[in-house]
Order: C-alpha cells, then structure tokens, then sequence
C-alpha cells in the first residue's frame, strides 16, 4: 500500500477503508466492526504503528513484484499515492496500481500464509477489499499480484454490481446505526446482520 500521507489520514478519518470493509461483511483477521467504529469516532484514538520487518519488506518488495506483474502480464502500470472516496457512500480506498490505457487495478501482496493461496480463491477480506476498490474508482477488474514464500499468484477480481451492492448497504447501515447513532457495534451481531443482507 502506499504511504499514507495527511492527506489520505483525512479522507480515511472519514470513511470505512477498503482494507478493512470484509470486516462489515465476515470474518476479517485484523479488523472488526467495533475497531472501524473507535477510528472514526476517535474513541479509541488510533496508535502509532511502530515499523516491523513485515512492513519493510512489504514495502521494499512493492514495487518489484508490481514490476514482475506488468512483464508477465505484458501490462504498463502507473503507481497510486492517493486515497480516494466515493462520491456517494462513506467508502475510500487506496489502490496500489492502475494500468494504462484499461479499467483495471492491481493490488500488490506479500503474504507468509503459504496454505491460505490459490490460483482461483482468495480470502474474503481481500476481496472485498478489491470490490471496494472497483466501486470507488469505477474500475471494471482487479488483478491481485501475491508473492507467498517463493509461488508468485495471480487472481483476478471482476466487477459485480450486486455484490458491490450488497457492500456499499453494509457501510451506509454501519454508518446509520452505529456511527450517527453513536451506538458502538457488537462484533458478531454486526457481522452476522450485514453477512446476511438481502437482495
């Protein structure tokens, strides 16, 4: 992900983020409902993430298996550094890269989970995460890159609107419910009612 600047730190204290947004929708491993509603509420004001080697190297290796995507996929691609809001829901998002000249986006990972990876799956957050981007960019195609120990993974996330649909009710119910109400969320409870939302 790109570094945050002020800017960015704004537009997220505003806004559920795409890298947490899987959490209003099931499981997230990092995220809960009840942690999206103390960032934007700054009940529990958000610590200073002290940098580890997880970090570093993710940061080192960016731009490189970015770089190895564009040569296998024959692709050109433009880095971001801007988180981005939708112009009708509290939903922002920060690609890593677009592509020139196509509606698609590529989301950079380095992943140690060596078991959870496939070349057709990927774990919920991190589609969500995807269907965020395309809802806040208006892309049609997310291409998820992930270095896993030495197995370079490609998977492909498409556009779908009923899908996009179903996430953009989650964020505005969260946000009516619980952070206009200000009515902090149970985790499960919140999780369950907004995984299960209908068409």
């Amino acid at each position: 992900m790109p570094p945050l600047t002020r800017a960015n730190d704004l537009v997220r204290a505003r806004n559920v983020s795409a890298s947490e947004v899987g959490a209003l929708l099931g499981k997230h491993p990092y995220s809960t409902p009840l942690g999206i509603y103390n960032r934007l509420t700054n009940v529990v004001p958000e610590p200073e993430r002290a940098p580890n080697e997880a970090m570093a190297l993710g940061t080192f290796f960016e731009a490189r298996i970015a770089r190895y995507t564009a040569v296998k996929l024959g692709l050109r691609l433009r880095a971001n550094r801007d988180t981005l809001e939708h112009p009708e829901h509290s939903l922002c998002a920060t690609p890593d890269y677009y592509v020139i000249g196509k509606r698609i986006l590529v989301e950079v990972k380095l992943s140690s989970k060596l078991y959870v990876w496939t070349d057709e799956t990927l774990q919920p957050y991190i589609e969500w995460q995807a269907r965020a981007q395309m809802a806040v960019t208006n892309r049609d195609t997310v291409i998820i890159s992930a270095l896993v120990g030495s197995t370079h993974y490609l998977v492909t996330v498409v556009r779908d609107m009923e899908k996009e649909r179903r996430m953009l009710k989650a964020v505005d119910d969260f946000w009516h419910d619980h952070i206009l109400a200000e009515i902090p969320p149970d985790n499960e409870q919140t999780r369950l009612r907004f995984a299960t939302v209908e068409g």
